[in-house]
């Protein structure tokens, strides 16, 4: 069994397209995932399965539509190993910066294309890499134009943002180091 962490997008962003965690636990069990764990109120879960990420994003988005009643949700899943990847990855230099200004947009697929970063988004700057953007936001993410659907948009593919904290708390779910406290 393979495990992964599964980034919903679209659901429980700013009250809209509420989707309870315990109930989106309880759907992943019925559907014979192992080991399932949420994590906060957007849209984490932590689960094992057999399936590879392909199968298990499109198992679990059709669930969630039949389920809930959301078209479009989105779901990523990414391995431990992944995560890390891409956390090794962040632009050098932003290693530096302090942890609570950096994000990572995850992309549902490569890009066909990369655009070049902008300078009309300082101080805000961004790298994109091969399933994710990374992204320095000096003065925050409320403030940024540089938001999940400017990526959305220019890459023309699907992704959900997370933050330097929660990015690195589900590669500790992935590799086994539960969380205190409950799902």
């Amino acid at each position: 069994m393979t495990r992964y962490a599964c980034m919903l997008r679209g659901v429980n962003v700013s009250g809209q397209r509420k989707l309870a965690m315990k109930e989106l636990v309880s759907l992943c069990r019925s559907l014979g995932f192992a080991e399932v764990e949420s994590y906060l109120q957007s849209g984490n879960i932590v689960l094992d399965t057999d399936l590879d990420a392909g199968e298990l994003e499109a198992t679990l988005e059709r669930a969630i539509c039949s389920e809930f009643g959301y078209a479009d949700v989105d779901v990523l899943a990414r391995t431990a190993a992944d995560i890390l990847a891409v956390l090794k990855a962040a632009p050098g230099a932003w290693k530096a910066h302090d942890t609570a200004n950096l994000y990572f947009t995850f992309i549902k697929n490569a890009p066909a294309a990369t655009p070049a970063a902008g300078a009309n988004f300082l101080p805000d700057e961004f790298v994109i890499g091969e399933k994710v953007v990374y992204i320095h936001c000096p003065n925050g993410y409320g403030k940024t134009k540089l938001n999940n659907n400017y990526f959305e948009r220019i890459l023309k593919l699907r992704a959900t943002t997370r933050n330097w904290n929660t990015t690195t708390k589900l590669y500790q779910l992935t590799v086994g180091q539960a969380l205190n406290g409950p799902a």
